[in-house]
């Protein structure tokens, strides 16, 4: 973004980007200095309300009866949207469709071929495709009907109608800090602690069953030998890419999902502990092993057993760490049997989506996130530069559109350490939406466990704090959940409180000019924590802006090129700096309109933080 790069030099180390240098920070100094004219240097002041030592709060519905997007208005059909919509175009017997046929998961392939057999002999060849689907060519409007009205047949669609794959809403592998660290500043720990919960309701947290509190985690599948997911947790299993009939995952990425929400942490005890550890799991494979392209069909067809075995196997929470850029009327059907579960009680959390930091940054929401009323965003804690969101998160935006326009809230799954699958007690690090979803599930399943064992009969609501600008925003939507108000309040508790040990400071709805830098004078009583800042670009014109930062004991006014720094981002419209073991004083933080004036919002977190 910005051409001229400086030198900082100070005690300890910052991060650039996610890679840390200690010591001095060298990046092409000319020199000069940033030397300005006065003028262009404006002071601003930072409304002490937005000094937060402990946040302000408000209550969110997890299930609500109306919904932001349009129902269907016709009959339940096994036909797709897009499908119906070509057939009503062409209803003569002359015309002829390619179609796909999903078998029903209640019935054998062999029992579908067999009726198929009877009702169309050898006029209408069956191609089978894979486990459980078939391509039917030149088949017309009549014979789609009566296909139709087998109850062996699960949905029938255009060939056309999944292009677009489905993938795993993940980033790449890191290196980074323990489960345990992430759910320590959520409020996790220590809520279970307080409130005794777990997850387990059977009074039994080494014995599984459908009486405990029940995640569905629709992924890869699930690694069930995995110490810190075996002993029984995994209670069901549906496989809609293979048919196998026992847990299994061969490609990781559910397996990590599964132990954020639900880990024993029997791996590294005390460390690597999921949210909620007593819960158990029901493993619904949709997405196939590494290297293969995800079928949304299968996504399809779980959602559709979960759906059809909701009472069976006791489900409460359905997670969905699950993306895809396709069409809405591609991913109808998807779409609405999500809604479909929410209508009967059980929330889906959904991943928003990986794409922030790729053109065109905002508007990047993963369909089902666009579509569906609880997705989750990526945001970083403290220990990883944060409270900030994550330069991968995807963004809503501020266009007027007929779909969601951020996501529902946000938590923590940068760098997050979980079990490794098919290694029996290793972990891996991994990044995305994907990560901080299964926070989100094991966060409500604690809250339920609270209430239920306590035989709340109320809603349960979670407890969240805003972030970035005011209100829903396209980043960061409600805001952050506080698992340990959330999970005091389901248990309707008056005691007990929680404390991250963090300064969050928010300038939420700020404006620079072109050539200006807006100064926010911050001072640093301890050096127990790292100082960290985070800038979002709120317009969405790839609008250029830049964070200066200027150390204790330095004079914006001269720059020095030995006490300031610049951080440059060439891709999301975001910057941040994260200073490990900051030296006390008063640090002035710069937002410098580049090259455009833009709006912005500004967070600051770091340990016993006030402002001057």
């Amino acid at each position: 973004m910005l051409k001229k790069t400086v030198t900082l030099l100070l005690a300890g180390s910052i991060v650039f980007g996610g890679m840390t240098q200690s010591g001095t920070i060298q990046a092409n100094a000319d020199g000069n200095g940033l030397v300005m004219d006065k003028e262009k240097l404006i002071l601003k002041q930072i409304d002490e309300q937005s000094v937060q030592k402990e946040t302000q709060t408000f209550k969110l519905p997890v299930l609500t009866e109306e919904e932001n997007f349009e129902k269907d208005e016709e009959p339940e059909s096994k036909i797709t949207h897009m499908l119906r919509e070509e057939l009503e175009l062409n209803k003569d017997k002359e015309t002829t469709f390619d179609v796909e046929v999903l078998v029903h998961f209640d019935y054998t392939d062999e029992e579908f071929e067999q009726k198929y057999k009877e009702l169309f002999g050898n006029s209408l060849e069956l191609t089978k495709r894979k486990i459980s689907s078939y391509l039917i060519e030149n088949i017309n409007y009549e014979q789609l009907v009566k296909l139709e009205m087998l109850k062996e047949v699960l949905v029938i669609a255009s060939i056309n109608n999944y292009i677009v794959p489905d993938k795993a809403a993940e980033g790449g592998e890191e290196i980074g800090i323990n489960l345990n660290s992430s759910t320590d500043m959520i409020g996790v720990k220590k809520a279970r602690k307080d409130f005794k919960v777990t997850g387990d309701l059977d009074g039994n947290e080494n014995v599984y069953s459908t009486k405990d509190v029940v995640i569905a985690i629709v992924d890869t599948g699930i690694d069930a030998n995995h110490v810190d997911l075996d002993g029984g947790k995994v209670i069901a299993w549906y496989d809609a890419v293979n048919g196998k009939t026992k847990p299994y995952d061969d490609r990781g990425h559910g397996t990590h999902v599964a132990s954020i929400a639900a880990g024993t942490g029997e791996g590294d005890p005390g460390v690597q502990e999921g949210v909620a550890p007593g819960a158990a799991l029901v493993g619904v494979k949709t997405l196939p092993g590494a290297g293969q392209t995800g079928d949304p069909r299968d996504t399809l067809k779980g959602l559709e057993w979960i759906l059809a075995n909701l009472d069976r196997y006791s489900i409460d929470v359905v997670n969905m760490s699950i993306g895809t850029t396709a069409s809405y009327e591609s991913r109808k059907e998807v779409i609405n049997t999500i809604n479909k579960i929410k209508a009967r009680g059980v929330p889906v959390f959904v991943a928003a989506g990986n794409e922030g930091n790729d053109e065109p940054y905002y508007d990047t929401l993963s369909t089902y996130a666009k579509y569906t009323s609880t997705s989750v965003g990526n945001i970083k804690d403290p220990y990883e530069g944060g409270w900030g969101l994550a330069e991968t998160s995807s963004r809503g935006t501020d266009e007027n559109v007929s779909y969601n326009k951020g996501p529902y809230v946000v938590l923590p799954g940068h760098n997050v350490r979980a079990a490794a699958a098919n290694t029996g007690k290793e972990y891996v690090t991994l990044s995305g939406t994907s990560m901080a979803t299964p926070m989100v599930s094991g966060v409500f399943a604690l809250m339920y466990d609270a209430a239920y064992s306590r035989g709340v009969s109320s809603s349960i609501n979670f407890t969240v704090t805003d972030m970035g600008e005011e209100g829903f925003d396209k980043n960061y939507g409600n805001g952050r959940v506080l698992a340990y108000e959330s999970i005091k309040d389901a248990a309707q508790e008056s005691s007990g409180s929680f404390d991250t040990h963090r300064t969050y400071i928010r300038v939420p709805n700020g404006s620079v000019q072109k050539g200006n830098v807006d100064l926010y004078a911050v001072r640093v009583n301890s050096s127990a924590a790292d100082l960290n800042a985070t800038l979002l670009v709120l317009n969405e014109k790839a609008e250029n802006l830049d964070l200066v930062i200027w150390a204790p004991g330095s004079n914006p006014y001269q720059g020095d090129p030995s006490s300031y720094w610049i951080r440059r981002n060439d891709g999301p419209p975001q910057e941040f700096f994260s200073l490990s073991n900051p030296p006390r004083g008063t640090y002035y933080i710069g937002v410098y309109g580049v090259e455009d004036s833009a709006n912005y919002s500004l967070e600051i977190t770091g340990h016993e933080l006030t402002v001057n």
